[in-house]
């Protein structure tokens, strides 16, 4: 049975929550302050701050939070207010909405930046980019479209629309050419 879990004290929202090793938890995680998993998380995270998994933690669940760092391996979407951070060991299938992203490890998803997302020499994004500015690193691996500047403002909707353009483009080209007699 799945049930909310909160984890918070109202006179300190500084304070960090902790979903240790061998725990597991599954529904939905609130907190109050920021979070750190440990262990297993299977269902949502919210947290007003921080949410930060260490390389053993285990999570299967969409995160919101202000930022988020990941060192172990989520299946879920990342939606942050400010940054998103994944060390070289983490793998994330799913997508991230931050300001800024810090990729080192695995994405396999979209991201979607405000700001910049920078590409680190061990990281692999299978995925489109959406930024104002994207850095990649000497080794890093890039397999998707990149959509910068005033593009990024528009979002997914460009490269839907300009699928759709080269779909009909190419749907409308003659297949072989024909003697007309």
């Amino acid at each position: 049975m799945a049930r909310e879990v909160r984890m918070d004290r109202a006179d300190d929202r500084s304070e960090v929550s902790v979903v240790g090793r061998g725990t597991r938890i599954e529904g939905t995680v609130v907190a109050a302050g920021s979070l750190r998993v440990e262990g297993e998380v299977k269902g949502k995270i919210s947290a007003e701050g921080e949410v930060s998994l260490s390389p053993q933690g285990r999570v299967e669940a969409n995160i919101q939070a202000t930022s988020i760092t990941l060192a172990g391996q989520v299946k879920g979407d990342l939606t942050a207010r400010d940054d998103v951070s994944l060390p070289a060991d983490s793998r994330l299938d799913g997508h991230i909405r931050a300001q800024n992203a810090v990729v080192g490890g695995v994405v396999k998803g979209n991201i979607t930046a405000k700001g910049r997302v920078e590409l680190g020499p061990r990281a692999r994004v299978e995925g489109d980019i959406t930024s104002t500015t994207l850095a990649i690193a000497e080794g890093a691996v890039f397999i998707g479209h990149s959509i910068m500047a005033e593009e990024a403002a528009q979002g997914q909707e460009t490269i839907q629309h300009a699928r759709r353009m080269a779909s009909a483009t190419s749907a409308s080209r003659p297949s072989g050419s024909q003697k007309a007699g």
